[in-house]
């Protein structure tokens, strides 16, 4: 029994691996996509700080 229970939650840990990592893929292809197909940039420079610093200060005007 004790066997087959952590062949039971080995399998759903798995899962719940393969799920993160999907939604991570999918979030930075999406940021890449959005940025460097609608915005008209470089789909690289989503991985740029300075982007991302510049798109916080616009959001949160001091």
């Amino acid at each position: 029994m004790f066997k087959r229970a952590i062949k039971f939650l080995g399998a759903r840990l798995s899962f719940l691996i393969l799920i993160i990592i999907l939604v991570v893929a999918a979030v930075v292809l999406g940021l890449m996509l959005g940025y460097g197909v609608l915005g008209g940039g470089n789909p690289t420079n989503v991985f740029n700080h300075n982007l991302w610093r510049e798109v916080f200060e616009k959001l949160n005007p001091k």
